[in-house]
């Protein structure tokens, strides 16, 4: 039996469940939808293999090539790493990466000149499953791009049938920088969405992911507070009254 006493407080402890289950409604009401893409997006991430998403199966398999270095003896260059690689078949190129980037050779140590558009596509075919016969240049960075964070200039591959699956080379050394397909697409829209930066699809910590994430914490602690207040445990005192 309640008593006089316990009323003012029971009313004070209702008053302020109905004030909490108040703004919980409203708070869970606007994160709801982030929520939900949070969750679409978190079960495609899991569910995919990434290898799959980032087009490693277009890529054709690597063979062993025989390198003759007889042509470098008198080459000096400076750089913090030095790499070897072979462009178009026997022709030799060396990179050398440096604090402002990677830069490529010949063999005389001259500048790498560009690969023309034939040369470009001859490549796309070799290193990739795509059969292209399309190539275009690209010079021209873009935010929230299929080639984000690449170094310029680039070729863009892909077959005239097909014009969704692309390969991107690097123009002056040729090697495949990206293959991007339609996994990849709704990879990176998802990524953008649960991330919420919906311009350059990279920025992490934006002030709508920050704001929606506390709105989140807010529903939980709230709706575990309510739980909490409404449950019923079992009176273990009253039981062993019972009993007697």
């Amino acid at each position: 039996m309640t008593s006089q006493h316990d009323k003012p407080y029971m009313t004070s402890q209702v008053g302020r469940q109905r004030w909490v289950r108040r703004w919980h409604r409203g708070i869970a009401m606007l994160a709801s939808v982030q929520l939900l893409l949070w969750t679409l997006s978190g079960i495609y991430f899991s569910f995919i293999d990434i290898d799959y998403v980032r087009g490693h199966h277009f890529e054709a398999a690597a063979s062993n090539i025989l390198f003759d270095l007889s042509e470098l003896q008198e080459i000096r260059l400076s750089g913090q790493q030095v790499m070897i690689r072979e462009r178009l078949p026997g022709e030799l190129i060396i990179g050398v990466q440096t604090a402002s980037g990677m830069s490529w050779r010949d063999t005389r140590g001259d500048e790498l000149s560009d690969l023309s558009p034939k040369e470009a596509l001859i490549l796309a075919r070799q290193r990739t499953t795509l059969r292209p016969d399309v190539v275009e240049w690209v010079d021209q960075a873009a935010p929230g791009s299929e080639y984000r964070g690449a170094s310029l200039p680039l070729w863009r591959a892909f077959s005239a049938d097909s014009p969704s699956e692309v390969a991107y080379l690097d123009a002056a050394s040729g090697e495949i920088i990206a293959v991007r397909h339609e996994a990849w697409r709704w990879w990176d829209f998802l990524w953008s969405l649960h991330i919420m930066s919906y311009s350059d699809r990279d920025t992490i910590g934006t002030w709508l992911l920050k704001g929606f994430s506390l709105l989140a914490l807010g529903t939980a602690v709230m709706g575990l507070w309510l739980f909490l207040m409404t449950v019923r445990f079992p009176d273990r005192h009253k039981k062993k009254r019972t009993q007697r």
